[in-house]
């Protein structure tokens, strides 16, 4: 072979090898950066067997405010969309004042079940700490599963025969301060989440109770003084709303036929309550 054939063979190969080859990207000026992607076309594969590499550098952006995301704003406050699976303390009572209209009744009492309604107000000191005031009023009537057993058959008792047995009371008042350690989240089928606290209360009582002294004797009202316990539990609807029940019992000083005995009177007490003044 000549030695013009073999030179024109070479030329030809070194065309075909630039034509298959990428045109390489124009250079961008270093004063303007931009992205730039450079991409190896499978076609062009390298010839050990290397796969290709896409190579993409893309410039930092500001990312927004969390308070400006358009699906923040959409959670509204107090749903269970807008609560993270732990969260602090949702609903405030420190500094507020709280009034609530309750109903109470004796459980448990061998001779006179006691209806009582009245009001409490209570200022919050903290988010633990309270004191207040109640008044309740009502009456009472005899309890049904007592029986009177004399000469004859048992019966069915009847104020007048019980008119010198204790715990026919028609007032209740008293102060009491209260410390609420406990205060948690509740959700139902992920639907709604209840709030609520735990409190104890302690605090003097003076009651007015009607009792003779004798059976043969007209019933007369008397005040004594005792102590009330209470543990309750708060159940937060919204910021300003509740509603609140507890379990209380009074123990005080009766005169029972010249005697003086401590009673004690065990009851269940709820109501609605509201919270007014100070700050969230």
């Amino acid at each position: 072979m000549s030695a013009a054939r073999v030179l024109a063979c070479a030329l030809t190969l070194a065309g075909t090898a630039r034509a298959a080859s990428p045109p390489e990207p124009p250079a961008t000026p270093a004063s303007n950066p931009a992205p730039t992607l450079a991409v190896t076309p499978a076609s062009a594969a390298p010839a050990n067997g290397t796969p290709a590499v896409q190579v993409e550098q893309a410039a930092m952006t500001e990312l927004p405010a969390l308070g400006n995301d358009p699906a923040v704003r959409v959670a509204v406050r107090g749903t269970p969309a807008s609560l993270p699976p732990v969260s602090a303390q949702i609903f405030r009572i420190g500094g507020r004042t709280e009034a609530e209209p309750l109903f109470q009744v004796s459980v448990g009492d061998p001779f006179y079940r006691t209806w009582l309604a009245g009001v409490r107000v209570e200022h919050h000191l903290d988010e633990r700490w309270s004191f207040g005031f109640h008044a309740l009023g009502g009456a009472s009537g005899v309890s049904a599963p007592i029986h009177l057993v004399g000469g004859g058959a048992c019966d069915a008792p009847t104020a007048a025969r019980l008119r010198s047995t204790p715990g026919n009371i028609q007032m209740m008042a008293g102060l009491e301060a209260s410390w609420a350690p406990l205060y948690g989240k509740l959700s139902l089928f992920g639907e709604k989440t209840i709030h609520f606290d735990a409190y104890l209360a302690l605090g003097p009582e003076v009651l007015r109770e009607t009792i003779a002294p004798d059976p043969a004797t007209a019933a007369t009202g008397r005040f004594a003084v005792g102590g009330r316990a209470s543990l309750g539990e708060r159940v937060f609807f919204s910021d300003n709303f509740m509603i609140r029940f507890a379990a209380s019992e009074v123990v005080y000083g009766s005169s029972v036929r010249g005697r003086t005995e401590v009673e004690r009177k065990l009851s269940i007490e709820g109501g609605v309550a509201w919270l007014f003044g100070g700050s969230r």
